[in-house]
């Protein structure tokens, strides 16, 4: 398993850990503070901490205060190469489980930068891993105050060495070949509903930009969306799907064009204008969940019908929800309906109904459904639903289609929602 934050994966192991092994090359103290919250007291913890990066002289006082022999010990490595580790070994019973890879103990390892680890379960892993550990803690240093001041004395210059560095890193000016955009230079846009100047405000090289044209760029895109729903929600009624209302949130009706967080920035990779569930419909789910769940019961939680635009694609969809709790409702729902033979067979002839370019994703993997030969199969595959990852049901367009045109985009929106709208009635939660 590959974590995508350390924090989240790691927390529901330190709650039962007994022991804990931690080696890594530069501690903070808000992430030292995260592991003694989600510990029990009487875990055994082992800290084994560099000095090449500036770990911060609060987090080795902290260390040295909580020593303990055998409950609680510390030790600073250091030698003529740089200590560079990243490895987490948790005890729990009989079991031991070790996280290694590049996050080192900060917010930024646990949570905000782009990392890379991986969990190790094999036993005889976790105890090479354990005797590695041992070999360089006995070769250490001990946390004492003579230690601790004099690396103290050397601190400031070393902080002052790697914040250089880090504006060094960020001065870089990188550039990408001219032929990026290759897959745009070719189209003609004259006829397209979507211009070139839309897609391209979803290049690779602003995901996570947040600059004031980063930004304008995407608002050029929005306005487009905007456009494009005052032309199709008010002839919703003459395809009855009238029930489907844009997110009751006015601010929200496209998706966002600036990071929520800039702190812990996310890829804006695509724009989507979507229809669900109502304003009246969202209050009651907000009734019964209660006030602490009501931030998790908002329009983007629920199942939803959507238009999608990316860089190089066109998307039509009907999905639920990922992440924080997305889609609980309709997921628990639908997976419910699923165990019952009379729906599944329902569900099976109302894919197999729609055109052979129309697909499923579920957990992260993509079909068609063309490759289903029985309600079972696709029971079977429905079953890798993750709420990490979209429930989708749609079909995806190039630029260059027909049907993507000025004059066809509108009705081709409006004609896939009526085809999709009964995936949403009969695989919706319903108040």
């Amino acid at each position: 398993m590959r974590p995508k934050k350390l924090k989240s994966e790691i927390e529901p192991y330190l709650k039962k850990a007994d022991r804990l092994w931690i080696a890594v090359a530069l501690v903070k103290d808000s992430a030292l503070d995260f592991i003694q919250t989600n510990i029990k007291k009487e875990c055994i913890q082992y800290y084994l901490v560099g000095i090449d990066l500036p770990t911060p002289i609060s987090v080795l006082r902290k260390l040295q205060k909580k020593q303990s022999k055998g409950v609680y010990e510390c030790a600073i490595y250091k030698s003529d190469f740089n200590f560079h580790p990243k490895v987490y070994l948790i005890k729990s019973g009989e079991e031991y489980t070790a996280f290694v890879g590049s996050s080192n103990l900060t917010d930024g390892g646990f949570e905000n930068n782009i990392e890379f680890n991986y969990k190790i379960t094999n036993q005889e892993d976790c105890l090479y891993i354990l005797k590695w550990f041992n070999s360089l803690f006995n070769d250490s240093y001990p946390l004492t105050d003579e230690n601790i001041n004099e690396y103290e004395k050397q601190f400031e210059s070393v902080k002052e060495i790697e914040e250089q560095l880090k504006r060094k890193r960020k001065s870089i000016k990188l550039n990408k070949p001219k032929s990026i955009n290759n897959t745009l230079e070719n189209i003609d846009f004259s006829d397209r509903y979507f211009k070139k100047e839309h897609h391209l405000a979803f290049r690779k090289d602003l995901w996570y930009s947040d600059s004031e044209d980063a930004i304008g760029e995407r608002e050029v895109g929005k306005n487009k969306c905007i456009e494009l729903h005052n032309n199709i929600f008010p002839l919703f009624k003459n395809y009855g799907i009238q029930i489907l209302q844009p997110n009751p949130m006015s601010d929200h009706l496209i998706s966002m064009i600036r990071q929520i967080d800039p702190t812990k920035p996310r890829a804006i990779n695509a724009m989507w204008l979507s229809y669900g569930k109502g304003e009246r419909e969202i209050k009651e789910y907000q009734k019964i969940v209660g006030p602490d769940q009501k931030a998790k019961q908002t329009f983007i939680h629920h199942a939803r019908l959507q238009i999608r635009i990316d860089f190089e694609n066109i998307g039509i969809w009907f999905l639920f929800a990922k992440e924080n709790e997305g889609g609980l409702f309709d997921r628990e729902f639908f997976k419910t309906k699923m165990r019952e033979r009379e729906y599944r067979e329902t569900f099976f002839n109302m894919v197999k109904s729609l055109p052979n370019d129309y697909f499923i994703a579920v957990g992260g993997e993509k079909k068609f459904f063309t490759e289903f030969n029985s309600a079972e199969e696709l029971h079977t595959f429905c079953k890798k639903d993750n709420i990490q990852e979209y429930f989708i049901i749609g079909k995806d367009y190039n630029i260059t289609d027909v049907e993507m045109s000025e004059a066809n985009l509108p009705t081709e929106t409006l004609n896939v929602f009526k085809l999709l709208f009964p995936f949403y009635e009969i695989m919706r939660h319903k108040i």
